[in-house]
């Protein structure tokens, strides 16, 4: 960027514009602890300024200006991928929205609320609570992930199951435009609010959201289910998925990560040894009691035990907090899936057969986010600054990946990490469609490039499935797994 740019953007927003090398270090990943060496040859990750701008306004004049000089422009607020989705690939601006974080109106009568877009979705939820309202879904990452930031992702999460993803829950979402116009679209505006569910913000800038929304409810019910095998775990969770008073929340998790868990003061020795579900339950009292019987039905179909309301409720009352699985290593490495429920078991038992070749200790949990449909999480322990093991265990996720693939699974979220994995994600016409719709809004291609439709050279799949496949092939032991506790 030239000194002339600089200097007028610094003009447009003061201090909270900044250049310093130090401030916009912070921004050059997320929760991905990815090492240099396999970062730089893929992407310029160190934005040329950081801007922090507080209302839309702002956000549509430092858009035109980029516009004007064909800038890169990448959009963050609370970074929590690991996917490089809020990281730049092509330096440029990096667009801070944080501070763009009011609630606008809350309306009780017609149970809506406006929110800017960097609102989190606790912050949403405990405002929401104190006017006798409710979200009707939230991500698991919901203490540090934004409105508009989960609208642009997948939007599936806790909720999802009953209420369906967040764009379904969108009135209408204020956007910037990569031309820096400024639009309200709702479901049936040109283009449609839905044009921004996974784009990822290569689109736009999403300001302000408005949202349906619920009554509080008056009553929660949790129970915690425990099997024997994952054939029965997965029968319980088809029932439970199909019942017409659906359960707020499933969450599932196998034996590998109940004994962690366990090992951390977070499960019972029970619990330990099983395949388990959360079935978490709200609404009203007659509500919450219906679900206890559901519960109590699809369990005894199911062959399962009752691990008890006391452990069930612990479980509720983490559900922000699956990474602390993190404590036992310095990291985590692993693939996230948009899974096929009827084909869970035969997935977990592929993961079991490479889990004893390779004997990573794998651990797998997630949520049922639709009646056909689940998020699933499988990882294994990793240190970055092991260089060649950390490679390795690369090459090990994709691994993780191709088994997904075997059973109808594809990756949650693209991002840079899995734009490998892009055509297992969309057909080619779906791929076609998304691809003219940038072409469309962002001619340019100066908002978050590099992300989403495909992939760089060194991730092309020709290149990078080859060479993963015959370095997950070696006999070098994993070094990650030294971070693994005995």
């Amino acid at each position: 960027m030239d000194a002339q740019t600089v200097a007028r953007v610094k003009q447009m927003f003061g201090e909270r514009a900044t250049d310093d090398l130090f401030e916009r270090g912070f921004y050059e990943r997320d929760l991905a602890p990815v090492p240099d060496f396999l970062v730089k040859p893929l992407a310029r990750t160190l934005p040329d300024m950081v801007v922090r701008p507080q209302n839309t306004a702002e956000v549509a004049s430092l858009v035109t200006l980029a516009a004007a000089n064909r800038l890169p422009v990448t959009t963050r607020a609370g970074g929590s991928t690991v996917y490089f989705n809020t990281v730049c690939t092509r330096q440029g601006i990096l667009a801070d929205i944080n501070g763009m974080d009011k609630i606008i109106a809350i309306n009780q009568a017609n149970k809506t609320v406006r929110v800017e877009a960097g609102l989190t979705w606790w912050q949403l939820e405990r405002a929401l609570n104190r006017a006798g309202l409710a979200v009707c879904s939230y991500p698991s990452s919901a203490q540090a992930a934004t409105v508009g930031g989960w609208l642009v992702m997948m939007g599936y999460g806790l909720g999802s199951l009953r209420y369906g993803p967040v764009v379904e829950q969108v009135i209408s979402a204020q956007v910037v435009l990569p031309d820096g116009s400024v639009r309200e679209l709702t479901p049936t505006s040109e283009p449609p609010v839905a044009w921004l569910a996974a784009s990822e913000g290569t689109l736009g800038i999403v300001t302000e959201v408005e949202l349906k929304v619920r009554p509080q409810p008056e009553s929660e019910w949790h129970g915690l289910a425990g099997f024997q095998n994952a054939e029965q775990m997965q029968d319980f969770i088809e029932q439970a998925a199909a019942l017409a008073n659906k359960p707020f929340n499933l969450h599932f998790s196998d034996p590998g990560c109940n004994s962690l868990r366990q090992r951390l003061g977070l499960a019972s020795p029970q619990a330990a040894l099983a395949y388990t579900v959360a079935f978490d339950a709200d609404g009203t009292k007659a509500e919450t009691a219906a679900a206890c019987q559901d519960y109590k039905r699809c369990l005894h179909q199911a062959d399962g035990s009752d691990l008890g309301e006391a452990e069930a409720g612990h479980e509720w009352q983490h559900r922000f907090y699956s990474l602390v699985l993190k404590r036992e290593a310095p990291s985590l490495l692993g693939a996230e899936l948009w899974l096929p429920i009827k084909n869970l078991a035969d997935y977990l038992a592929d993961v079991a057969v490479f889990e004893a070749r390779k004997q990573l200790g794998l651990k797998s949990y997630g949520h049922v986010v639709a009646p056909g449909h689940a998020m699933v999480m499988t990882m294994f322990n990793a240190d970055e600054r092991d260089t060649l093991g950390y490679l390795q265990g690369l090459a090990l996720v994709k691994k993780l990946h191709d088994i997904g693939a075997r059973y109808g699974g594809q990756p949650y979220g693209i991002g840079l990490w899995n734009t490998p994995y892009v055509k297992r994600c969309q057909s080619p016409a779906e791929l076609a469609e998304l691809k003219k719709r940038k072409q469309l809004l962002d001619p340019d291609n100066i908002m978050n490039p590099g992300k989403r439709y495909e992939p760089p050279l060194l991730l092309q799949p020709l290149l990078f499935g080859p060479g993963m496949d015959l370095l997950a092939a070696t006999t070098m032991v994993y070094q990650g797994r030294r971070g693994m506790k005995s």
